[in-house]
């Protein structure tokens, strides 16, 4: 498990390690926190018996200006990220595949007819569907999508990006999902 780090203004900027984040606790740069502590690590004593003590929550915002950014960037459009937003399942058949090698990228309008490589163009597809569709349009290989593509945004993409995401850590991110996204938990 990683703690989340966010820019001052409360973006999110990368995932890092315990140690990372006593580090920025001990050289005084984190604004603020959230969350459960996560690591807690033990010092030496005080001149009045008392140990120091650094917490680690599972969120901190790092001042600093290496650290902010105006804005966030685009999702890259990868199998990797594109598996994930689409949860390992197959826009024709529906199955779930935990596994990468039984899946592939699909092209709505295939690229052959003009189709682009974007978010809003690709499905996650098992490997027998999308050798069914081949280069066809949904209508000539006689398929429906079970789901509708979007383009993630950067908090998505966060959750992307970690396996091992703490609840509170997924409940910050989701807060801020797409309305089309899969991760956002049912109302």
């Amino acid at each position: 498990m990683n703690v989340l780090a966010l820019d001052i203004s409360g973006l999110p900027r990368k995932w890092i390690s315990f140690e990372e984040a006593i580090l920025y606790q001990a050289k005084d740069q984190v604004a603020w926190s959230l969350g459960e502590v996560v690591a807690r690590y033990r010092g030496g004593y005080q001149r009045d018996g008392t140990q120091s003590v650094l917490e680690a929550p599972s969120i901190i915002a790092v001042k600093g200006q290496g650290f902010s950014l105006k804005r966030a960037g685009r999702v890259i459009l990868s199998n990797r990220t594109l598996f994930g937003r689409d949860r390992h399942v197959c826009a024709y058949c529906g199955n779930h595949f935990p596994n990468y090698n039984s899946l592939s990228r699909d092209h709505i309008m295939p690229r052959s007819r003009g189709g682009e490589n974007t978010w809003m163009n690709v499905v996650t597809a098992c490997k027998e569907c999308n050798a069914k569709k081949g280069a066809k349009t949904l209508k000539e290989a006689r398929l429906e999508l079970l789901y509708v593509p979007y383009e993630p945004n950067h908090f998505e993409n966060m959750i992307l990006q970690n396996r091992n995401i703490l609840a509170d850590q997924m409940d910050f991110l989701s807060r801020h999902l797409p309305a089309m996204s899969r991760w956002k938990s049912p109302s």
